[in-house]
């Protein structure tokens, strides 16, 4: 890669890298001669050379040069590979000044240990390629000039007996930095950049999370703020509806309302599912259940829109099914959609939903498949690749009458695959279509008995119970106290948290209906302080929110249970018969 590539502020990072993974090397250089240098001049001492002295003074001048510069690199004022640059300038002139001053008998030991020197710096010399540049034309001319200067004859026996390796060697010293240089470099960019697409890939990653999370609190104050109008709909044409007394047009006009009620509670419903498993917040929870009895459940409920269309609806089962472990509230709610779906599209003939036994193993693995056939419209195959994608519909096909979210068959194919299957399609364009999928579920060699008869229980009201009811919309608490009323069951009404303490310090209250977000005071909060007071009362968490998160929050808090907005009068009854109901 050419430098011309590199960015000013790789270049700035590269050059403070190199500096530091060179150091060492620099050091030891610069310690090497100033000690190692000296000790060469006990040769001529040894040898009782005349020249001992004048070899001596020269090597110490240079150890002085070089323990000056390693206190101005240790002092912070000089970089190592400058500090080992400069002693390096110094000790050309000082080995020139003994090659030429010097009387040789013989240069073939001055060239070796030059020669040896040179190798020493390639292994442990790491500089700019402009160091070793500069370093080699100054080697280049001091030594020929000074050789040749005094004794002609000099230059010639230096490059005879050796010199000349030396001189050759010098020349490939700027190749060598370049090498080491350019392979440092290189191998650092690669690791800068690197490191600048895991930041990039970290920003990219928060960035997503925070979307993520975004969209999540969105969700969670949509699901408030569209639930709690919807409660207040739904209850209130509930109210209406149980009027008799109204003519035969306003009670149709009532069953419109009431219709469309319901299906704006269905798209909000799945909007919310399709969030929660997108979040991964959806867990399969395992409990036995009856799979014969889900699917006649199943039946029951869509016999009635069956009919209304002349359909016929059949239900069939492999015979001897055990006894099934899995998550009965999740598997129904795709088989319902399935069916739902199914009856939708298809005018007349069959709706048929089945599950038959493929395996049993003897470690208590039953692998089943669940399969819905219908007679309707059909897909065509180029639009069955698209059918389990969100919000999609067959477009060209579907009446306006059976419109809806485009998420139903996108959130059963996820829970299938929860469950470990996959949703498969078989379809012709108007012949109909067969949606399946193969579960392995565990099961129970218990044998299902027959079925007993159950006692009747009629529930009445402890009539000396009082209930208050907190909530910062209007229209919901005219819907629950209405229902209150038909029970004439004595009630109060709160309008935020601090009303409700305030309240239940001055009254006698045996249950509470608390909306978790209301200005002044939310219901957490109030639930703390009277829960200071009485860790007994039952306080019912009346909220719009149906994310799982924030029901354990709620429970974790104190409530004593859990009532979601848009709730139906059973629903409603129900907690207030579990709280303060007699069963007789």
């Amino acid at each position: 890669m050419n430098n011309t590539t590199y960015t000013d502020e790789f270049n700035e990072l590269w050059k403070k890298e190199s500096e530091l993974k060179s150091r060492w090397g620099n050091i030891i250089f610069c310690v090497a001669y100033l000690v190692g240098y000296p000790a060469t001049s006990i040769l001529y001492f040894l040898r009782d050379d005349p020249a001992f002295p004048e070899v001596l003074a020269a090597e110490l001048v240079l150890s002085g040069i070089t323990l000056f510069l390693l206190i101005l690199h240790f002092g912070g004022k000089l970089s190592a590979q400058k500090a080992s640059f400069y002693a390096n300038l110094a000790l050309v002139p000082v080995h020139a000044y003994i090659l030429a001053e010097v009387p040789h008998a013989s240069y073939d030991r001055a060239s070796l240990n030059m020669t040896l020197g040179l190798m020493f710096s390639f292994f442990v010399l790491r500089w700019p390629v402009h160091y070793s540049i500069i370093l080699t034309l100054f080697v280049l001319t001091i030594f020929p000039t000074a050789l040749y200067y005094r004794h002609p004859d000099y230059l010639f026996n230096f490059f005879s007996q050796g010199g000349l390796f030396f001189f050759l060697g010098q020349m490939l010293f700027p190749f060598m930095m370049y090498f080491h240089e350019s392979r440092n470099k290189h191998e650092f960019f690669y690791l800068f950049s690197l490191a600048e697409q895991n930041d990039l890939l970290e920003r990219q990653k928060q960035i997503a999370e925070d979307a993520t999370l975004a969209k999540s609190e969105f969700l969670s104050t949509m699901s408030h703020e569209i639930r709690t109008p919807l409660n207040g709909i739904v209850g209130i044409v509930h109210l209406l509806e149980e009027n008799k007394s109204r003519s035969e047009e306003e009670m149709e006009l009532i069953e419109t309302l009431k219709f469309s009620s319901i299906h704006l509670m269905a798209v909000v419903n799945d909007i919310l599912d399709f969030n929660k498993i997108n979040s991964n917040h959806v867990k399969l929870h395992h409990a036995t259940f009856d799979i014969e009895d889900l699917f006649k459940n199943l039946y029951n409920s869509f016999l009635p829109r069956a009919r209304e269309k002349g359909l016929e609806l059949t239900a069939d089962l492999s015979p001897n099914l055990p006894q099934l472990r899995g998550d009965q509230v999740r598997l129904s709610q795709v088989i319902t959609n399935l069916i739902h779906n199914a009856i939708k599209f298809t005018d007349s003939g069959f709706v048929r939903f089945s599950v038959t036994e493929l395996e049993r193993t003897n470690n208590g693995i039953i692998k089943l498949e669940f399969a819905v056939s219908d007679t309707g419209i059909g897909i065509s195959e180029d639009q069955q690749a698209n059918v389990f994608e969100i919000f999609t519909q067959v477009r060209s096909l579907v009446k306006r009458q059976d419109g809806g979210t485009g998420l139903g068959l996108a959130i059963s194919r996820e829970l299938v695959r929860l469950f470990g299957g996959e949703l498969m399609l078989a379809s012709k364009l108007g012949e109909g279509s067969v949606f399946s999928f193969k579960i392995a579920l565990p099961y129970s060699a218990i044998v299902k008995g027959p079925a007993k008869p159950e006692k009747m229980l009629t529930p009445t009201l402890n009539t000396t119970a009082k209930v208050l009811v907190v909530d910062d919309n209007a229209t919901n608490l005219i819907f629950a106290t209405n229902l209150l009323k038909r029970k004439s069951i004595p009630y109060d009404l709160a309008s935020d948290g601090k009303q409700a303490v305030e309240k239940y310090f001055s009254d006698q209250f045996d249950l509470i209906f608390m909306d978790l977000r209301m200005p002044v005071m939310d219901g957490f909060e109030a639930t703390r302080l009277i829960r200071e007071r009485d860790p007994q009362i039952p306080i019912v968490a009346l909220t719009a929110s149906a994310f799982q998160d924030e029901r354990e929050r709620a429970l974790a808090s104190g409530f004593s249970d859990y009532l979601v907005k848009p709730f139906l009068p059973p629903d409603f009854y129900k907690i207030v018969y579990a709280h303060i109901g007699i069963e007789e």
